[in-house]
């Protein structure tokens, strides 16, 4: 029985450190099916899917991963398990995550406003993360590695691909 628990653990804590690439796959590979078969315009195209991937798929999995799996994720950040900020990081997860996956039904107004909440609560993380970095030499592969990288460099991307495509 241990073995079977042993098994789940090991991959729930290979999904934590690779959930921060679903959306980078996912927005490229939606991004050529759409260039392959709709022809549409590719900056249009690359935004939709990054708003869809980044922000909705991701946020969804992350969301469900602190509320639900809590234990592992706050050890891979180097923070105590099993307090209220897991909670409430994943509903903030979740609740941007919704706003990614309902964007595509408006227009790009509303990707604006996804965009800005999630860089609002991403960009707040990635200096949070800093903050553990330089205060308590927090260098924990879930604080520091490449989840802070997610943090800082795709709301930039977002931000820089919406002013471009739209």
């Amino acid at each position: 029985m241990a073995r079977a628990g042993s098994a789940v653990d090991r991959a729930l804590r290979l999904s934590i450190k690779l959930i921060p690439f679903v959306g980078l796959v996912g927005t490229v590979v939606s991004t050529i099916v759409d260039a392959a078969t709709a022809g549409g315009d590719i900056g249009s195209d690359l935004l939709a899917n990054s708003i869809l991937w980044m922000i909705g798929v991701q946020g969804w999995m992350t969301g469900f991963g602190h509320m639900f799996f809590g234990e592992p994720i706050a050890e891979s950040i180097g923070w105590p398990a099993r307090t209220p900020w897991q909670w409430e990081v994943g509903l903030a997860s979740l609740a941007t995550g919704v706003l990614g996956v309902i964007a595509s039904a408006f227009g790009s107004e509303f990707w604006l406003a996804t965009i800005i909440a999630f860089a609002v609560f991403y960009l707040g993380a990635a200096v949070g993360h800093v903050r553990e970095m330089v205060t308590h030499h927090n260098f924990s592969p879930g604080n520091a590695g490449p989840i802070f990288f997610f943090d800082v460099l795709m709301p930039i991307y977002l931000i820089v691909l919406y002013l471009v495509a739209t």
